[in-house]
Protein backbone atom coordinates (compact mmCIF):
# COMPACT_ATOMS: atom_id res chain seq x y z
CA UNK A 1 0.00 0.00 0.00
CA UNK A 2 1.55 3.40 -1.00
CA UNK A 3 2.51 5.71 2.24
CA UNK A 4 2.62 2.47 4.40
CA UNK A 5 6.91 2.99 4.82
CA UNK A 6 7.50 5.97 5.75
CA UNK A 7 7.49 7.95 9.37
CA UNK A 8 3.61 8.80 10.62
CA UNK A 9 2.75 12.53 11.05
CA UNK A 10 1.34 13.05 14.90
CA UNK A 11 -1.81 14.16 14.12
CA UNK A 12 -1.47 16.71 17.10
CA UNK A 13 0.89 19.07 14.68
CA UNK A 14 -1.02 19.35 11.51
CA UNK A 15 -2.27 22.78 10.89
CA UNK A 16 -4.98 23.84 8.63
CA UNK A 17 -3.61 24.27 5.31
CA UNK A 18 -0.92 21.56 5.58
CA UNK A 19 -0.55 19.73 2.24
CA UNK A 20 0.72 16.25 2.51
CA UNK A 21 3.47 14.70 -0.05
CA UNK A 22 1.59 13.36 -3.07
CA UNK A 23 0.89 9.63 -3.00
CA UNK A 24 1.08 8.29 -7.07
CA UNK A 25 0.12 4.51 -8.15
CA UNK A 26 -1.17 2.49 -10.79
CA UNK A 27 -4.70 1.30 -10.18
CA UNK A 28 -4.00 -2.53 -11.18
CA UNK A 29 -6.43 -5.26 -11.65
CA UNK A 30 -6.38 -6.66 -7.55
CA UNK A 31 -7.68 -3.40 -6.85
CA UNK A 32 -10.65 -4.18 -7.78
CA UNK A 33 -10.65 -8.05 -6.52
CA UNK A 34 -9.66 -6.62 -2.95
CA UNK A 35 -12.14 -4.25 -3.43
CA UNK A 36 -14.96 -6.84 -4.22
CA UNK A 37 -13.78 -9.12 -1.80
CA UNK A 38 -14.26 -6.67 1.06
CA UNK A 39 -17.66 -5.05 0.08
CA UNK A 40 -19.30 -8.98 -1.23
CA UNK A 41 -19.93 -8.20 -4.48
CA UNK A 42 -20.84 -10.95 -6.61
CA UNK A 43 -17.84 -12.74 -9.25
CA UNK A 44 -20.12 -11.50 -12.41
CA UNK A 45 -18.32 -7.99 -12.66
CA UNK A 46 -19.60 -7.06 -16.01
CA UNK A 47 -17.79 -3.60 -16.74
CA UNK A 48 -15.41 -3.90 -13.40
CA UNK A 49 -13.25 -6.03 -15.66
CA UNK A 50 -12.45 -2.42 -17.43
CA UNK A 51 -13.01 -0.26 -14.82
CA UNK A 52 -12.23 0.56 -11.39
CA UNK A 53 -15.20 1.29 -8.75
CA UNK A 54 -15.30 5.11 -7.36
CA UNK A 55 -15.62 3.88 -4.08
CA UNK A 56 -12.60 1.64 -4.79
CA UNK A 57 -10.18 4.73 -5.96
CA UNK A 58 -11.59 6.82 -2.89
CA UNK A 59 -10.82 3.98 -0.21
CA UNK A 60 -7.45 3.13 -1.88
CA UNK A 61 -6.61 7.01 -1.57
CA UNK A 62 -8.16 7.32 1.62
CA UNK A 63 -5.87 4.55 2.76
CA UNK A 64 -3.08 5.66 1.37
CA UNK A 65 -3.53 8.99 3.26
CA UNK A 66 -4.39 7.33 6.48
CA UNK A 67 -0.63 5.44 6.08
CA UNK A 68 0.77 8.47 6.74
CA UNK A 69 -0.86 9.83 10.16
CA UNK A 70 -0.54 8.43 13.33
CA UNK A 71 -3.40 7.68 14.65
CA UNK A 72 -4.18 6.82 18.38
CA UNK A 73 -6.82 4.23 19.73
CA UNK A 74 -10.22 5.47 19.58
CA UNK A 75 -10.03 7.47 16.51
CA UNK A 76 -13.64 7.35 14.74
CA UNK A 77 -13.68 8.01 11.09
CA UNK A 78 -16.99 9.99 11.87
CA UNK A 79 -18.30 11.06 8.23
CA UNK A 80 -16.63 10.98 4.42
CA UNK A 81 -18.05 12.95 1.42
CA UNK A 82 -17.34 12.05 -2.16
CA UNK A 83 -17.39 13.68 -5.60
CA UNK A 84 -17.31 11.32 -8.76
CA UNK A 85 -15.85 13.02 -12.00
CA UNK A 86 -15.22 10.57 -14.09
CA UNK A 87 -14.37 6.78 -14.51
CA UNK A 88 -10.72 5.49 -14.05
CA UNK A 89 -9.83 1.77 -15.60
CA UNK A 90 -7.30 -0.01 -14.89
CA UNK A 91 -3.81 1.28 -15.58
CA UNK A 92 -4.55 4.36 -14.56
CA UNK A 93 -2.24 5.65 -12.69
CA UNK A 94 -3.31 8.30 -10.41
CA UNK A 95 -1.75 10.80 -7.61
CA UNK A 96 -4.01 12.10 -4.54
CA UNK A 97 -3.36 15.04 -2.88
CA UNK A 98 -4.15 15.55 0.57
CA UNK A 99 -4.56 18.40 3.02
CA UNK A 100 -5.57 19.44 6.58
CA UNK A 101 -8.85 21.85 6.15
CA UNK A 102 -9.33 21.51 10.12
CA UNK A 103 -7.78 20.60 13.41
CA UNK A 104 -9.52 21.09 16.39
CA UNK A 105 -9.20 20.22 20.09
CA UNK A 106 -12.36 20.61 22.17
CA UNK A 107 -11.77 19.27 25.54
CA UNK A 108 -11.55 15.57 25.87
CA UNK A 109 -11.60 15.29 21.76
CA UNK A 110 -9.90 16.41 18.35
CA UNK A 111 -11.67 17.13 15.34
CA UNK A 112 -9.64 16.34 11.92
CA UNK A 113 -11.10 17.36 8.93
CA UNK A 114 -8.67 16.33 5.78
CA UNK A 115 -9.57 17.64 1.98
CA UNK A 116 -8.80 14.66 -1.15
CA UNK A 117 -8.33 15.46 -4.87
CA UNK A 118 -7.54 12.66 -6.58
CA UNK A 119 -6.41 13.38 -10.20
CA UNK A 120 -5.50 10.73 -12.92
CA UNK A 121 -1.69 10.65 -15.00
CA UNK A 122 -3.24 13.52 -17.74
CA UNK A 123 -4.00 15.74 -14.43
CA UNK A 124 -7.60 15.14 -14.92
CA UNK A 125 -9.69 15.26 -11.69
CA UNK A 126 -10.90 11.85 -10.54
CA UNK A 127 -12.85 12.37 -7.67
CA UNK A 128 -12.50 14.78 -4.41
CA UNK A 129 -13.91 14.49 -1.03
CA UNK A 130 -13.79 15.07 2.44
CA UNK A 131 -12.45 13.26 5.69
CA UNK A 132 -13.71 13.86 9.37
CA UNK A 133 -12.33 11.91 11.93
CA UNK A 134 -12.58 12.20 15.81
CA UNK A 135 -9.92 11.52 17.63
CA UNK A 136 -8.93 11.52 21.53
CA UNK A 137 -6.95 14.38 23.19
CA UNK A 138 -3.51 14.22 23.48
CA UNK A 139 -3.93 15.93 26.68
CA UNK A 140 -2.38 13.27 29.08
CA UNK A 141 -4.54 14.58 32.08
CA UNK A 142 -7.32 14.53 29.54
CA UNK A 143 -10.23 11.85 31.11
CA UNK A 144 -12.20 9.46 29.03
CA UNK A 145 -15.34 10.21 27.19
Amino acid sequence: MPGSKKEKLDYGELTPGYEFPAVTYELRAHIIDQYTKAVDMPADRGMLSEFIPPLAVGAYAMTAMGNAISFPPGTIHASQEFEFYRMVSVGTVITCRTRVERNISRGKMNMLVLVMNVFDQDERKVQSGKATLILPAQDENAQGY
